[in-house]
């Protein structure tokens, strides 16, 4: 007999799997819950093993998403980024850079087959044999994939040092530049090929495509945010998500306007990741 903490440990799990494949914490939420109604639907029968069955099931649903919204992932104005993920108050001192914004926007540009394998193999230490049975390929079908994976990701350059000390100096010192109008401290703070991205979902100003390199991206945040008064950084919060720390800003009443996150390396921002879209915001309320 399964033991409720197990059959939580399984839906926490199902929700990690397929959070990394969608993006959305909701979507994620959905799947494993009706993962576990077919378990349930078809009598909770008893398998070798339950959370292998599970995985099967809901990578199967996560596909059959990713393919029925392909479309509307086409039509999405700007720049698309994952939502936000909290983790428990209990696990906010857990690193993990397989949650980061920039390796799961560099997973949103895999093929539905390439992400699987590649989140199942690499992130969840499934064999090629058994992602071979979830998915009905072949194991060396899944190795091809796999490679394809890993070369369209260039995993050097989507993941980030896992410091949260450097994530917080870093971030004071970027905030800081921003409202003081140090051009130079921004400057020095920044990688030559730093990239901005910002997902505003048509519904708030976001930019549409990815700003790319230090100059660009100072020029940008010189316009938008460090001569406009007063600053519209009303306030912020140090909000840990999507495993590491990030920064919430808000209005006067507390609602989130942006969720940012850096990506850093040889201790530089690389990358920002400013989530702006509001219906991708609604798990930050605080």
């Amino acid at each position: 007999m399964l033991q409720d903490s197990e059959l939580h440990d399984d839906h926490a799990y199902l929700v990690k799997l397929a959070y990394r494949m969608l993006g959305s914490v909701s979507d994620a939420e959905e799947v494993a819950q009706e993962a576990f109604t077919r378990w349930y639907s078809a009598g909770a029968p008893e398998v070798d093993s339950l959370r292998a069955w599970l995985t099967r099931t809901a990578t199967r649903l996560c596909l059959d998403r990713l393919k029925s919204s392909a479309r509307k992932r086409e039509q999405y104005i700007g720049d698309e980024l994952p939502e936000p993920l909290l983790l428990d108050p209990g696990r906010q001192s857990e690193i993990d850079d397989t949650l980061s914004m920039a390796l799961l926007a560099a997973i949103q540009r895999l093929t539905p087959s390439e992400r699987a394998v590649f989140l199942l193999h690499d992130v969840f230490d499934y064999r090629f044999d058994e992602v071979a049975q979830v998915l009905e390929l072949r194991p060396e079908h899944c190795r091809q994939l796999a490679v394809r994976a890993r070369r369209s990701l260039r995993l050097d350059r989507v993941r980030s040092d896992p410091d949260p000390e450097a994530v917080d100096r870093l971030t004071h010192a970027f905030f800081h530049a921003i409202e003081s109008g140090e051009v130079q401290q921004l400057e020095d703070l920044l990688s030559a090929d730093v990239v901005f991205r910002s997902d505003g979902g048509g519904e708030v100003p976001a930019t549409p495509k990815p700003i790319h390199g230090r100059e660009a991206v100072i020029h940008f945040l010189e316009r938008v945010l460090m001569r406009t008064e007063p600053s519209p950084v009303l306030h912020r919060r140090r909000v840990w998500f999507n495993g590491s720390p990030g920064t919430v800003l808000t209005d006067a009443d507390g609602r989130p306007l942006t969720a940012i996150q850096f990506q850093i390396q040889d201790g530089r921002i690389c990358g920002l990741f400013a989530q702006r879209n509001p219906r991708k915001l609604a798990g930050l309320q605080p």
